[in-house]
Order: structure tokens, then C-alpha cells, then sequence
């Protein structure tokens, strides 16, 4: 494989990861919740945590499932016993930077902020940080095997209830 060959088809995951993020993004936004799961293989592994406490190789985070079964219960639980004010969420996603590409499996970043808007319209950032994503292309369609959200911030709102 030369290295033409090598830099397109890491520009094809790169486009291919990049328009995910984009429904990824939107299905949150848009408070499609129960949706969310799908973007995840079977046996996956989400999580947020501080990037600088993973630079310090904690473990602990703010938020973390071990399968799309958690993830859907993570959901049910935010759907049926959260109380919280009624707000929106807006994803602003960056590009997406391939880290490696090794067959069907693929590391990437792609930088993130995502801004809260409450009833009332006030705005503020509620999350900035990366996505480092493993994301593997089943059927040629990319789903996450891992999705590590490293928050810029050590704090975080109470809100994190909602997928990042």
C-alpha cells in the first residue's frame, strides 16, 4: 500500500467519523436520547472524565458505561427520574484529526464545547474539551467501541446527567 493509498483512506475515515459526530451531536441536541445508544457498538466503553485527570491516569470520572445496554440505562434513568429545569443543549464539533488507522479500526479527536441554553435564554458553556474515539466501521458504518470525553475542566455541571 503506498502512501496515497494510506493517506485516502484515512481522509475517507476522516470524513466518514466526521459526518457521525455531526449526527452524533445533533441527536443530543435535538434531546433524541433513546437514539444515542446506536452510535455505539454492543460492547463499548463511555466515558468523561478531566483530561487532566487522565493525564494523572485516574480511572474515575464524572460519567462512565460499559456497554450499549448502560448506555440505554443511563438514558431511562435521565428520562424517568431526573428533575431538572427544562434547557437545550448545542454541540459545536471541530474537525477530526485521524490518529491511526489500522484496517477497519480507527483512533480520532475531535475537539468539542457545548453550550446550555435555559428556558429564560441564557447562555453558557456548559463543556469544552476532545472526543478520543475507537471507532470501528461495522458494515462500513462507523460506531464507537470507545468514546473517552476529556473535559477541559475538572468542574461540571450537575447537569451531566445528559451524554456529552
Amino acid at each position: 500500500m503506498t502512501v496515497t493509498e494510506r493517506q485516502m483512506n484515512k481522509t475517507q475515515a476522516r470524513m466518514a467519523i466526521e459526518e457521525v459526530m455531526r449526527e452524533y451531536a445533533a441527536c443530543i441536541d435535538d434531546g433524541r436520547y433513546e437514539e444515542w445508544p446506536s452510535f455505539f457498538t454492543e460492547d463499548c466503553r463511555y466515558q468523561i472524565i478531566p483530561a487532566e485527570s487522565h493525564e494523572r491516569g485516574y480511572v474515575s470520572g464524572f460519567y462512565l458505561c460499559e456497554s450499549r445496554g448502560m448506555l440505554a440505562d443511563r438514558i431511562l434513568c435521565l428520562r424517568e427520574t431526573a428533575i431538572y429545569e427544562p434547557h437545550r443543549y448545542r454541540h459545536l464539533v471541530g474537525g477530526t484529526r485521524v490518529v491511526s488507522l489500522d484496517g477497519e479500526v480507527c483512533s480520532a479527536e475531535t475537539p468539542f464545547t457545548v453550550i446550555r441554553t435555559s428556558n429564560e435564554g441564557e447562555m453558557t458553556l456548559f463543556a469544552a474539551g476532545k472526543y478520543v474515539d475507537t471507532v470501528v466501521f461495522e458494515g462500513g458504518a462507523p460506531k464507537f467501541r470507545e468514546k473517552l470525553v476529556l473535559t477541559d475542566s475538572t468542574r461540571i455541571d450537575v447537569f451531566i446527567a445528559a451524554p456529552l
